[in-house]
């Protein structure tokens, strides 16, 4: 497997947006082995972090916002049957939420999620697919509800007043997106993520940069992406998609 410059040159190693694809040839050859492979890795340094300090306006925010590319290139793969990519994006990811709830609104709660998306000839990459095209990698719901406005002088005696905090999470990470039977020639790869964030309503809303109340945002960073060419063989199961 090598990976190409778009103008169809072959070259070990490749620039883009801050990020090293490293070409290197793995996985030799020996009697009792089934396949070969190669492997490649693309790196993105840029740091997710938190402010951690307490008491500040904006304590517990996230200093990375956006979205972006973590790997956009070429794979050029040999003519042989059952030819597989085995791509795997890795990223640490942060989540923000600020729910905060007044005498007129008892409730509120807010979404954020980082969602990465692998395309590979346009097309999503299993377990992708062209209905849910983004896998998670990291998502959170809270919701902040608050009955007692209404009667908050009698609290401590009528023992009727309440707070409620519902917190849920979902995170992977880490993921194997396998393309199978990909066939010979030059392939468009793209490897990205996107943070998505949602309001009270579950309308979805751009994700904070001012970590106000009532607000959801996102990070990722730093990351890698990892492809390795195999080849799945039917007698040993191959790969079977569910």
């Amino acid at each position: 497997m090598n990976i190409i410059t778009q103008n169809g040159s072959t070259i070990r190693s490749v620039a883009i947006s801050c990020l090293a694809i490293l070409a290197l040839a793995l996985f030799g050859s020996s009697a009792l082995a089934q396949s070969s492979g190669n492997f490649a890795a693309a790196i993105h340094t840029t740091q997710c972090t938190i402010n951690t300090v307490g008491g500040l306006p904006d304590s517990g925010s996230l200093n990375n916002n956006g979205g972006g590319m973590l790997l956009n290139t070429f794979i050029k793969t040999p003519n042989s049957q059952f030819t597989t990519l085995l791509i795997t994006p890795s990223l640490v990811t942060g989540l923000f939420t600020n729910t905060a709830v007044t005498q007129d609104m008892t409730s509120s709660a807010r979404t954020a999620a980082v969602r990465v998306y692998v395309t590979l000839d346009g097309q999503p990459v299993l377990p992708a697919t062209s209905a849910t095209p983004g896998v998670i990698y990291d998502q959170r719901f809270q919701q902040l509800s608050a009955d007692f406005f209404s009667h908050i002088a009698t609290c401590g005696v009528t023992n009727d007043c309440s707070i409620d905090v519902v917190l849920s999470t979902l995170a992977a990470h880490s993921f194997n997106f396998v393309a199978t039977n990909v066939g010979g020639g030059v392939h468009p790869l793209q490897v990205r993520w996107e943070f998505e964030c949602r309001d009270h309503t579950g309308a979805v809303v751009p994700c904070t940069q001012t970590y106000t109340a009532n607000s959801a945002g996102a990070c990722a960073g730093p990351g890698t992406v990892t492809v390795t060419q195999t080849k799945a063989f039917s007698q040993s199961g191959g790969v079977t998609v569910q």
